[in-house]
């Protein structure tokens, strides 16, 4: 009787050293599909980009080698136009005519440039004070536009774009430039004229949606793409790199669309 009672009790304890396994198996998978299924969460695009809170994004543009982060590159008739990106990030600025004979032509903000200097440093392209340096660039004006009608802003590709003016995002059109590059273009329907339209190209990753407001200077729109090295750019011959930018274009819209 003893040996059968033996046997029963180590039968039991098999069994029960079984069921532990198994539970401890199964928590084991348990946890594993919880971090894969977080994993993939975040590693998945939504279907609509991240919004950042405007204040959230002052802090990059603090004071780099004295420069403000509140640098008007540019006037769009009485508007302020800030400078998309952080002064330290800056390689070049540079006004050129497009191939668009509606566009409403910017004010350059600061002293022209000798187009035979080359920018390297920021001391460069900001001069004391804070104010910028630019230069003049040939470019598409087949259509008549003004010679001050596109703004290069040259910068690091991957930095933060951020928003130049306050208003509301009205586009976020992704393209292709030269037809065969992904490209994204953000259009920004002014706060302080309606009427008028601030249109930015070259950006990746866009951190807006349609409706969005953004306010000037600390709304982040997206990043700095960077183009391949296929691509020639016009602002290289005043940069040190490959002269990776931002451009803006503003144009006037239709009364009934500059509703807000």
């Amino acid at each position: 009787m003893q040996s059968l009672s033996s046997e029963r009790r180590q039968a039991r304890a098999r069994r029960r050293r079984q069921v532990r396994r198994r539970r401890f198996a199964a928590l084991a998978v348990v946890i594993i599909l919880v971090v894969v299924a977080v994993s993939v969460a975040y590693a998945l695009p939504t279907a609509t980009p991240a919004h950042l809170p405007a204040a959230g994004a002052a802090s990059p543009f603090a004071k780099a080698d004295g420069v403000s982060r509140q640098v008007v590159v540019a006037r769009l008739e009485s508007i302020d136009v800030l400078l998309p990106v952080p002064p330290a990030d800056t390689t070049a600025v540079a006004f050129h005519p497009v191939d668009n004979a509606n566009t409403v032509p910017f004010a350059p903000s600061g002293s022209r440039l000798n187009d035979q200097t080359l920018a390297t440093t920021l001391s460069d392209i900001f001069k004391q004070g804070g104010g910028v340096q630019y230069y003049m660039m040939s470019g598409n004006g087949s259509d008549g536009s003004s010679s001050t009608s596109g703004l290069d802003v040259g910068a690091v590709p991957g930095v933060f774009v951020y928003s130049p003016v306050s208003g509301h995002v009205t586009a976020v059109k992704e393209y292709k430039l030269l037809g065969r590059y992904t490209d994204y273009e953000i259009d920004i329907q002014l706060a302080d004229d309606p009427s008028l339209l601030l249109i930015l190209t070259h950006v990746t990753r866009p951190r807006v949606a349609v409706g969005d407001m953004v306010r000037a200077g600390d709304s982040p729109l997206g990043r700095v793409r960077g183009f391949p090295q296929s691509v020639q750019q016009s602002l290289k011959q005043f940069t040190a790199d490959a002269g990776d930018h931002v451009q803006l274009v503003a144009v006037r819209i239709a009364p009934n669309l500059a509703g807000f």
